[in-house]
């Protein structure tokens, strides 16, 4: 059994990274068999299509990224502006250690915004994540530590907004960049902007 799940993570890892490389409709299940060293018919005894292991992924995402950052931000005791620094925080550290599986909601939501199939499973985890924004920066208007002429739901989109162009910028650059220097920047320019 242990064996089935190794091949089976093996598989989503490899997906992962050939999704975010070369797309999902660009992405053959030989490409993935090819990267993984395993045979269609193996492929096909974990998961039925393509498709469904994409919605693996997508739902991985949610548990691993998402509801893990909802869990620490709420955990964390503080106010909004603290947990607002607080998920960036989370974010970061994540990106670092899975930078694939960061990049992978961005990446895909472009290539499948017409998807029936797969948009509104990638949406609802986009709603998820703006929802626990918007509602802390809401709060932080309440509590007068964000300025109230800040509409919580746009201010989420463009807090989130601004994250995934930082973190693709990082994936980029990050070679060459000091990490811990550019997420110190992205925080400054964002919350001094925020401040009641």
């Amino acid at each position: 059994m242990r064996q089935r799940e190794q091949t089976k993570s093996k598989i989503i890892q490899a997906a992962l990274e050939l999704f975010v490389r070369q797309g999902y409709h660009g992405t053959s299940i030989n490409d993935i068999t090819q990267k993984v060293r395993i045979t269609k018919a193996a492929f096909y005894s974990h998961f039925d299509s393509k498709g469904q292991l994409l919605l693996r992924i997508i739902s991985e995402y949610e548990s691993r990224y998402i509801d893990q950052l909802i869990r620490a931000v709420n955990e964390y005791d503080g106010d909004p502006v603290t947990k607002l620094h607080k998920s960036i925080s989370f974010s970061s550290e994540f990106a670092v250690k899975n930078p694939q599986l960061c990049l992978f909601l961005d990446y895909l939501t472009a290539e499948l915004n017409a998807d029936v199939d797969f948009f509104p499973h990638l949406k609802k985890v986009h709603d998820k994540y703006q929802l626990f924004i918007q509602e802390i920066i809401a709060e932080g208007i309440r509590q007068g530590l964000i300025n109230e002429e800040h509409d919580p739901a746009l201010t989420a989109l463009t807090f989130i907004a601004v994250h995934h162009g930082v973190l693709h910028q990082w994936s980029l650059n990050r070679y060459h960049l000091n990490g811990k220097e550019y997420v110190r920047n992205f925080r400054r320019i964002l919350m001094n902007g925020l401040k009641a």
